[in-house]
């Protein structure tokens, strides 16, 4: 699947490249610890960008087992993360559209 087209995800670009890494077990821990670091790191408005683009994405991959998303997400944005589970994946999900709220 082709998600770049003209869908932009810069703040997931952000996000992935620069936290959820090859390297983020190692210097975060988890993938929602790398997620809450980049939340501290940046602003309430890149908070509701980033869970914007979270939304789009999640629409846009709809019916996709969390595997599926997990390449989807490697494909447009970049990173190294793979969720161990499910669980792995609602969590960050829930993580990243709460930001917008909570920004």
């Amino acid at each position: 699947m082709n998600l770049k087209g003209p869908l932009a995800w810069p703040h997931l670009e952000s996000l992935c490249s620069g936290y959820l890494h090859q390297d983020f077990t190692a210097e975060h821990g988890s993938a929602v610890q790398a997620a809450r670091a980049w939340l501290a790191d940046g602003s309430p408005a890149d908070a509701r960008k980033v869970s914007s683009e979270w939304r789009t994405f999640l629409n846009v991959t709809h019916g996709m087992d969390a595997d599926a998303r997990a390449r989807a997400l490697r494909e447009v944005a970049g990173g190294g993360w793979a969720p161990a589970s499910e669980a792995e994946f609602d969590a960050l999900s829930t993580l990243l559209i709460d930001a917008g709220h909570l920004a």
